[in-house]
């Protein structure tokens, strides 16, 4: 970074952080702010130190017991009393790993929007979390100082969460490849019990490209295709849109969204066929 020009305006913050070990305090109670030091310890660890993934995470683990006095912990209770702790100052908080390491999400505020969803069989109405005044988003946020970081997340009971600050609640990313994608998933599920994974996406991949105005899109989900993934649904749906497009132009997008909206129904037919 040092030799680069464009990281002059960071590279302050980069020093304190991971040469002088002067990490960030957050506006939250000194209780809260010594559980997130202990994250960022295991941050400086990994990603600076080079110390291995699987010693960071037990050290990790061993401090945190040691603050809130849990020597004899499992993972679990140590998650329930972490969340806990932050609900109890009135924050919601999610705790366990994102692509492989530790983090937790942190916000004040959980704001349920209906959407009323067009769809090719009708309009459904589907429920958004949208997830507002966050305090800490784990650790691609908190290394790239908010530039980069997950959206969002499904709960266990299918809701989808959004970051409020991830997304512009105009633009396709969220109106079609989320929301209609998502409301699609629900519909399905309700008309057909039974319905696999796979079959799931696919449906869904062709509302996308029914509604899409981006043409990199199908050339997006045919360079997912990987026909050795067999236990991978979105894998799975990609090679059934990679064989049956392959006679579509992928530079006309008129014709793109002619042969989803052909492909979903004939699908329709044969959903009804399978699970009635």
């Amino acid at each position: 970074m040092r030799g680069h020009e464009e990281f002059k305006d960071v590279l302050p913050a980069y020093t304190a952080i991971f040469e002088d070990g002067e990490y960030r305090t957050f506006e939250i109670p000194e209780t809260l702010n010594a559980i997130l030091r202990l994250y960022q310890v295991y941050y400086r660890d990994i990603f600076y130190c080079g110390v291995p993934e699987a010693e960071a995470a037990d050290k990790l683990r061993t401090r945190l017991k040691a603050l809130l006095d849990l020597p004899d912990a499992g993972e679990e209770l140590l998650t329930e009393r972490l969340r806990s702790a932050f609900e109890a100052e009135g924050y919601h908080a999610l705790f366990g790993k994102t692509q492989g390491y530790y983090g937790p999400y942190i916000w004040r505020d959980t704001v349920p929007t209906v959407y009323r969803v067009e769809l090719p069989g009708g309009t459904a109405e589907y429920t958004v979390n949208i997830l507002k005044g966050f305090v800490f988003r784990s650790w691609m946020d908190y290394l790239t100082f908010g530039r980069y970081g997950t959206g969002g997340w499904t709960s266990p009971d299918g809701t989808i969460n959004c970051i409020a600050k991830a997304y512009d609640f105009e633009s396709e990313r969220f109106l079609v490849s989320l929301l209609k994608h998502e409301a699609q998933h629900a519909v399905d599920m309700k008309q057909f019990p039974g319905i696999t994974p796979a079959e799931l996406e696919y449906r869904a991949k062709l509302v996308e490209l029914h509604y899409s105005g981006d043409l990199g899109l199908l050339q997006k989900f045919v360079s997912e295709a990987d026909e050795t993934r067999t236990d991978d649904s979105h894998a799975a749906a990609s090679v059934r849109i990679r064989h049956e497009f392959a006679d579509t132009d992928p530079t006309d997008l008129s014709a793109i969204r002619a042969r989803a909206l052909e492909l979903l129904h004939a699908h329709t037919k044969e959903m009804e066929e399978k699970y009635r």
